[in-house]
């Protein structure tokens, strides 16, 4: 599991109330319902009215996948399995691949955009034709991921602005009677909660999520096009060693994978 957004939501919270506390503000003058029922319950609607309930279930699937490690890509099982492929076509045929394809493990997230280039290998697509089929494929999964991080960032931008609007709200309340001076400062100060919940749900919460997704993409986007390059050297009848050399350079785009892509240049 990755706890990296947890981890680092938490210490930013943390921090951020412990430098108020140590300013002498009272944390639980920080806790009302109003301005927090005006933020997240308006920021929630404008969201669900920019996006469609699937969008919206969809980007909390990817919040939830984002955890896992899979989110990430790996790319050792790639080339593991890409190589096999390459070992088995070069001793039994291609046409033996035609076997793998009942291997549930290709049914799998990481492996699934490997079936679908099997399955042009063995129709006796020409390279370039497998090449412009699985970019486009590529394409529309980057698309749709797109879709799913601005439900987040959408929220981040609504969250400051129902902040602002639930302080004028406040305001307006407030300023209706100002006969008690005392009592029209206090007033005053639990009105800016709400900006204060909309700037800080936006900057904790919507937006490093936004951020996190953005970077599982970029690192799933790279996975593809490491497998699509795999297929097309596969069709070519490229040798297992030769596979494993070129696609170990994307080893780079992945944590800890330095040493292994200076492995494969130096091989």
């Amino acid at each position: 599991m990755d706890f990296s957004l947890i981890i680092g939501i938490s210490v930013g919270l943390g921090m951020i109330l412990l430098g108020y506390a140590m300013e002498g503000g009272q944390l639980m003058a920080l806790l009302l319902l109003p301005p927090f029922f005006i933020v997240v319950g308006g920021t929630i609607g404008a969201t669900m009215a920019s996006f469609s309930l699937r969008d919206i279930l969809n980007a909390l699937k990817a919040l939830k996948y984002s955890f896992s490690k899979k989110s990430q890509g790996d790319p050792n099982l790639v080339i593991a399995k890409i190589s096999e492929l390459s070992e088995l076509c070069r001793r039994e045929g291609l046409l033996k691949i035609e076997e793998k394809l009942n291997d549930p493990e290709l049914d799998s997230d990481e492996f699934l955009f490997l079936k679908e280039g099997l399955i042009l290998v063995l129709e006796g697509r020409q390279e370039e034709e497998i090449q412009y089929i699985l970019d486009s494929d590529i394409r529309a999964f980057n698309l749709q991921k797109q879709i799913e991080i601005s439900v987040f960032e959408n929220a981040g931008g609504f969250s400051p602005t129902m902040g602002v609007l639930g302080t004028v709200m406040g305001l307006v309340h407030v300023l209706a009677d100002m006969s008690d001076a005392q009592k029209l400062a206090a007033s005053i100060a639990t009105a800016f909660i709400a900006t204060l919940y909309g700037v800080g749900i936006a900057n904790i919460f919507f937006l490093p999520i936004a951020n996190k997704l953005k970077s599982d993409l970029k690192r799933q986007k790279i996975q593809r096009e490491m497998i699509m390059d795999g297929v097309c050297m596969l069709a070519k009848g490229e040798a297992s060693r030769n596979i494993t050399n070129q696609l170990s350079l994307y080893f780079q785009a992945f944590p800890d994978g330095s040493k292994k892509y200076k492995e494969g240049i130096l091989n």
